[in-house]
């Protein structure tokens, strides 16, 4: 039986053209996972930031923030390669991705040194840099995807991407004169996918970042649960996803961040110090809060000190 049907080439803008040059066929080490935390917590948090500091943190942020806390405790996994060695950074800068025009394009907004920021910091910084961003105000993306570089074809794009990568990270060289900006993609990225009205989903690692780590955040969604004293209830539920470069992140590591972040989404109070006071700790601490509380308390007791 012959084949039926026919291909019509698709109009490549902005991001997607971007897409066809970074990416091959897939043939590297890769980890994908993904987790549930309650969140009931994080929404009762949002609802108390805004009424005493006026800012309302998205989940997407809270979410952004729990996965630079975490690399503040793993900083193994606040690294990129170059010159095939592992570099650490010493802050943890994120890249929130952003959607342009209901999906007409993709591109990101990086917050420097988010492991260090409040959530209310962040909050306010994002807000405006996004506003800014979508309403044709981001010089970088003006000037770099939307601009020069989105006038040439995909095949051309590839090496030129490759070469600037290459000054960028393995030679220290930012290309300014195009529009961009030094550590243009942070060092860890987060994408917020629950507006489309998915649950779980995985992004790939983007090649010209250098970045080892994207954290993928769904929907939330009321669930059966069973919460710290085993009872059976419906509880608001966040699916968090992430894919890891294996050439950096192992198990060990993996596991040590992913804690880390359910510990921050299923209890923000804890974590963050901007003057709010926990309405109702839990009898018992949710799966991995220990550690990262622990780790929590001795860094204020180092700081008083």
């Amino acid at each position: 039986m012959a084949a039926k049907g026919t291909y019509r080439r698709s109009p490549e803008r902005g991001f997607r053209k971007f897409a066809m040059a970074f990416w091959r066929t897939p043939e590297t080490g890769l980890i994908y996972g993904h987790t549930l935390m309650d969140v009931s917590k994080a929404l009762a948090f949002q609802d108390a930031v805004e009424a005493k500091h006026g800012v309302r943190p998205s989940m997407g942020q809270l979410f952004g923030r729990a996965v630079a806390v975490a690399l503040t405790r793993v900083p193994e996994a606040n690294a990129k390669i170059i010159w095939r060695q592992a570099y650490l950074k010493d802050t943890v800068d994120v890249y929130f991705q952003v959607d342009i025009e209901d999906g007409k394009d993709l591109s990101g907004v990086v917050v420097y040194d988010t492991g260090r920021k409040s959530i209310v910091d962040v909050s306010n910084e994002l807000r405006d840099r996004a506003k800014r961003l979508r309403g044709g105000q981001d010089e970088q993306y003006e000037k770099t995807q939307k601009g020069c570089l989105g006038s040439i074809p995909s095949w051309v794009m590839r090496p030129l991407l490759g070469f600037f990568t290459f000054l960028e990270y393995n030679l220290g060289i930012t290309p300014t004169f195009l529009g961009a900006r030094a550590e243009p993609f942070g060092t860890v990225m987060v994408t917020n996918v629950s507006g489309f009205g998915i649950d779980v989903a995985y992004a790939p690692l983007v090649p010209v970042s250098r970045v080892p780590m994207v954290a993928l955040m769904g929907r939330v969604e009321k669930r059966p649960w069973v919460d710290e004293q085993g009872e059976l209830c419906v509880r608001p539920i966040l699916t968090g996803s992430a894919t890891f470069d294996h050439r950096l992140l192992d198990g060990n590591k993996i596991g040590k961040v992913v804690r880390t972040v359910k510990a921050y989404m299923m209890n923000p109070f804890a974590f963050e110090d901007v003057g709010l006071d926990d309405p109702s700790p839990p009898k018992e601490p949710p799966e991995g809060a220990d550690v990262a509380l622990k780790a929590l308390a001795e860094g204020k007791a180092a700081a008083t000190s």
